[in-house]
């Protein structure tokens, strides 16, 4: 029985004998009485509040709340459409990646289209139900009471389906495991999808692996898609504790990145960085040598030229001829309380703190010195000048991390994951508009003057850049 249907015993027992219309009526009055979809929903899984928006994308983890989001999402859409008054109700789609999910997960599952109209199939089944009139699902389609039509259909096949029908929207889950993704999404929807607002809702969890990654890419870099990213966290309450366990195993890993946070992680075209370098150098913690000759805490300032950008540092030490990234952090917090942090680690870590000259100029060192005073704390300053560009200084870096992996012989190690510092080695290119690599360039500081002798308990300037 329905959870909308009566709830006390005798009432139950006259539910049988109602008539299709009284339990229509009945379960109407019991769905108006539940709160709106936007005051239930996060802010996250709401559209923009302008009407300027023709694809949205919401990229999410496991359990994120994308499904729930994107089923209301087009009930929103069918409810407000703006045609439905002049020229009556008309038809949608809702595409996954196979019929089979889309029938299952999309529309009868827990999440799904059913739900988003507070009816389940038994209540269609039965004629009862006070929104949805008819569910074919072995064909894919179905009708709501006032003669809107939804069409459903598979990616993987190329949806054949929607070709041929004059959509004003459509629903399109788990785009990032579509394998026939161009014919599906632009050559099907992208022709079908043309009444009305012709609104397209996207929602998945971006696979690196997967073919369909080209499109995510393509999408998140369309300045007229809106693009929101869902949290596996932020529907943490909803979860059982036998899946937070075992999510909390991939906390903080490049697996964890992508399936809770709905991360695409994926290496840009002219990146100077590969990850599958990174990878070949990785040590666990407990596998690093610990006699480290040299160290240096490199610290990159946020210039303000970008929205965002955090204050980083990158702890690297020396130790028979290679090179260990010990630990790499970015913060967002005042220039005093990051030094703060900065010089008791390098305290902490016996290393000499490396800082750009030119970069905050005469500023930064004078507050340097002043947080050292205040602490109580004296630790090396090397001055490095820069005389050339990031891309520039950053390239004979990542040679190292090339040079040992072609070689069998890692010459740089990570010891560790440092998950937001590998996605900026990997996805960083140079080009105009593209954020500041501040936890990337905070490595090749820190890596640059170990290779040049830096690392010693003398102050000393150093000329970086030279190849």
């Amino acid at each position: 029985m329905s959870l909308l249907q009566p709830e006390f015993e005798t009432e139950a027992e006259d539910w049988r004998n109602w008539s299709a219309e009284e339990k229509q009526a009945f379960l109407l009055t019991m769905r108006q009485r539940r709160a709106p979809w936007p005051e239930q929903a996060r802010p996250d899984q709401l559209p923009p509040d302008h009407d300027d928006w023709a694809t949205l994308l919401l990229t999410g983890g496991r359990g994120s709340g994308k499904t729930w989001a994107g089923a209301h999402l087009l009930k929103d859409e069918i409810e407000k459409d703006p045609l439905k008054d002049t020229e009556g109700p008309g038809e949608w789609g809702i595409v996954a990646p196979t019929f089979g999910d889309a029938r299952d997960k999309c529309v009868e599952g827990e999440s799904g289209f059913l739900a988003a109209f507070h009816t389940t199939r038994n209540e269609v089944d039965g004629g009862y139900s006070p929104t949805v009139e008819k569910w074919n699902r072995s064909i894919g389609e179905m009708y709501l009471r006032d003669g809107t039509k939804i069409v459903i259909d598979g990616a993987d096949d190329g949806a054949p389906t929607i070709q041929g029908t004059n959509l004003r929207g459509a629903w399109c889950d788990e785009i990032g495991l579509w394998k026939k993704w161009k014919e599906a999404f632009d050559e099907a929807l992208g022709y079908a999808v043309r009444k009305g607002r012709a609104r397209r809702i996207a929602t998945g969890t971006p696979k690196r692996d997967k073919p369909a990654r080209a499109l995510i890419k393509r999408l998140l870099a369309d300045p007229r898609v809106i693009s929101r990213r869902l949290l596996t966290a932020d529907n943490w309450h909803n979860l059982s504790e036998v899946f937070k366990e075992t999510a909390l195993l991939t906390k903080d890993t490049e697996l964890g990145r992508q399936e809770l946070e709905g991360l695409l992680l994926d290496e840009a075209e002219g990146a100077l960085w590969k990850r599958e370098w990174l990878a070949h150098g990785r040590l666990d913690p407990r596998q690093a040598p610990g006699n480290w000759g040299r160290r240096v805490l490199a610290l990159d300032p946020a210039d303000g030229e970008y929205e965002g950008d955090e204050q980083a540092w990158a702890l690297v030490a020396e130790s028979g001829g290679r090179y260990y990234l010990l630990d790499s952090e970015g913060m967002r917090k005042t220039p005093t309380t990051w030094l703060e942090r900065a010089v008791t680690l390098a305290d902490s870590a016996g290393a000499a703190i490396v800082v750009e000259k030119n970069h905050g100029g005469a500023f930064l060192l004078e507050l340097l010195e002043q947080v050292m005073n205040d602490l109580g704390l004296r630790v090396p300053v090397l001055e490095v000048h820069a005389s050339d560009g990031k891309r520039t200084r950053a390239e004979p870096v990542a040679m190292l991390y090339e040079q040992g992996f072609n070689r069998d012989l890692p010459m740089v190690h990570h010891v560790g994951e440092f998950p937001d510092l590998e996605d900026q080695q990997c996805n960083w290119t140079g080009e105009p508009g593209i954020p500041s690599p501040d936890r990337m360039d905070a490595l090749v500081w820190g890596i640059t003057a170990l290779m040049k002798g830096v690392g010693t308990q003398k102050r000393r300037k150093v000329k970086a850049g030279a190849r």
